[in-house]
């Protein structure tokens, strides 16, 4: 199809930014990421939206539908919710074993149907 004299042609820009994510990082579905640095055991909930430079730390949990703002840092062993997204708890003494993620990522690919043999 042309492109008329009257017609707005708007084309779509796209920005690449480099992204470091550390490991152990389990992003849940739906889920949105520009930050620029992402630590280890990282856990970031389904439907989250991670804005452009944003910092995460190590020991971080998103819960489900936060919305980090642009040039956010969250700091180490905290718990993040809302929209936009605020520290609402710290991951108490120890807890860190909780995002031992092992369990979980035994289950992620394995929902699909098998065929038969």
């Amino acid at each position: 199809m042309p492109l008329l004299a009257n017609d707005s042609y708007r084309p779509r820009a796209f920005t690449y930014m480099p992204l470091r994510m550390g490991d152990h990082v389990y992003v849940g579905p739906g889920s949105v990421i520009q930050a620029a640095s992402i630590g280890t055991h990282v856990h970031i909930g389904a439907s989250v939206v991670i804005g452009e430079f944003a910092i995460i730390k190590d020991y971080v949990r998103i819960l489900d539908g936060s919305v980090v703002p642009p040039n956010t840092v969250i700091p180490s062993f905290s718990v993040v919710a809302g929209k936009p997204a605020r520290v609402i708890d710290e991951v108490p003494e120890g807890g860190h074993e909780r995002f031992e993620l092992r369990e979980l990522y035994k289950t992620v690919g394995n929902n699909l149907p098998q065929p038969p043999i």
